[in-house]
């Protein structure tokens, strides 16, 4: 006996095949999210590293040793002919150009960093290229007999979401199975054919094949990218950004100070004397002033704390104090170069302005991961298994079939009254 569709009836369930639900609109957007996800946090981590090197406010911030230095001009102001005195305004200005100096130092370093993360990152671009076209052909392969690899397309879907953190994506599929992913309109992977990518000596991205740049418009790399190269063009403040506000900071401090300073007269009655080592006329923006800076030769040689010249009359020496209060004025002092601001109103600023940037990538960052989590959770609604859902209808099916089967028992029971007990004296 068979029923409708030819099968013998007792036969069991013959299984036809499996078919992923797939919502590829919510797939989309999930990769689009997440390329913005991993684009904030790769900059809230790179700013937040900035603060850490600014180290504001702390006691070996730029903000203390600039106090520091300047209060011991106001105790040389007091006692200029003290030896004593002076050796503390030579050791507060080492410290000053040493603080200086590590800043701009670890700033090179996180420049470095980023930039063998870019490498490790191009490299895992590249990888997964090659496991996606190689998923491409097995699945085009198996397919052929008519059957659908889900598991493999699982496999190629958790590869293209781990992608799409990296780097913007886009995917296509056409009617003939063959899956491409593009970067910018160009293939990185198309059917079996996986397309690499490298960095040149000037830190480039391109791709080998084509010789041309990658531009990245998002994901992690756009992230390493803007922070390794970001010099304030079109607001993208990176490390060159601050590496130059650095070097600005670091010239004018020299500038407008050796300026003051060459006007007056040490206790040896010497005079022209550079406090600290720049000399450049105009600013260069090539130069690394905050690299650089230190106090001059004159100044650390050992009869360096004669030449401090806290006097303006060389005829009133030792007891002349007038030019060491010129200096301690410069602190006050709108400097041009420097935004028409302070000394302190540029570093202040500087600590602002990166304050405000990091506060924003972590607020993006945040928004952006509760968007992913909510982008995804729609997702698995669709072509997820809910344990919740599944065990419901295991207890809907339970309870179908209790009742079916009581319904059986109650028929049963029935025809056996009518047919054996009816009737019987």
């Amino acid at each position: 006996m068979a029923d409708q569709w030819g099968k013998a009836i007792g036969g069991g369930v013959n299984v036809d095949g499996y078919r992923q639900i797939r919502d590829q609109f919510l797939d989309q957007q999930y990769r689009r999210e997440n390329t913005t996800l991993g684009e904030w946090e790769t900059k809230s981590d790179t700013l937040s590293a900035i603060e850490g090197i600014l180290n504001e406010p702390s006691d070996t911030g730029i903000t203390t040793v600039l106090d520091n230095f300047f209060n011991s001009l106001q105790d040389l102001s007091k006692n200029p002919e003290s030896l004593e005195v002076r050796a503390e305004v030579r050791e507060n200005g080492i410290s000053l150009a040493d603080t200086i100096n590590t800043i701009y130092q670890h700033l090179d370093d996180e420049k470095n960093q980023i930039n063998s993360t870019i490498q490790s990152r191009v490299q895992e671009i590249n990888s997964y290229a090659d496991q996606i076209s190689k998923l491409n052909n097995e699945i085009y392969r198996f397919e052929l007999t008519g059957q659908t690899a889900n598991d493999l397309r699982d496999q190629r879907n958790l590869l293209v979401d781990k992608l799409s953190e990296i780097v913007n994506i886009n995917t296509y599929e056409d009617s003939n199975g063959n899956f491409r992913v593009d970067i910018s309109g160009q293939a990185l992977v198309d059917g079996n054919n996986a397309y690499t990518m490298s960095i040149d000596n000037t830190g480039t991205i391109k791709w080998d094949l084509a010789g041309t740049p990658v531009n990245p418009s998002g994901g992690i790399l756009k992230g390493l990218l803007d922070m390794r190269d970001g010099d304030g063009t079109n607001g993208v403040k990176g490390i060159p950004y601050y590496k130059d506000q650095l070097n600005q900071f670091a010239y004018n401090l020299a500038t407008v100070f050796n300026a003051q300073h060459s006007k007056g007269y040490g206790l040896d009655g010497s005079t022209g004397i550079n406090f600290f080592n720049i000399t450049d006329t105009t600013y260069n923006p090539t130069a690394e002033y905050a690299k650089n800076i230190q106090v001059s030769s004159d100044i650390l040689a050992d009869d360096g704390l004669q030449k401090i010249a806290a006097a303006s009359d060389p005829t009133s020496l030792p007891g002349d104090n007038t030019n060491v209060l010129n200096l301690i004025a410069l602190r006050d002092t709108k400097i041009s170069g420097l935004n028409n601001g302070t000394l302190d109103d540029f570093i202040s600023s500087l600590i602002s302005n990166l304050g405000v940037d990091a506060q924003q990538a972590n607020q993006m960052q945040t928004n952006q991961s509760t968007m992913v989590k909510q982008v995804d959770y729609n997702r698995q609604s669709v072509s997820g298994v809910s344990l919740d859902e599944e065990m419901t209808n295991m207890l809907k099916y339970q309870k179908s079939y209790e009742a079916s089967a009581r319904m059986i028992t109650v028929m049963d029971e029935l025809l056996d009254t009518l047919i054996n007990k009816m009737g019987v004296t």
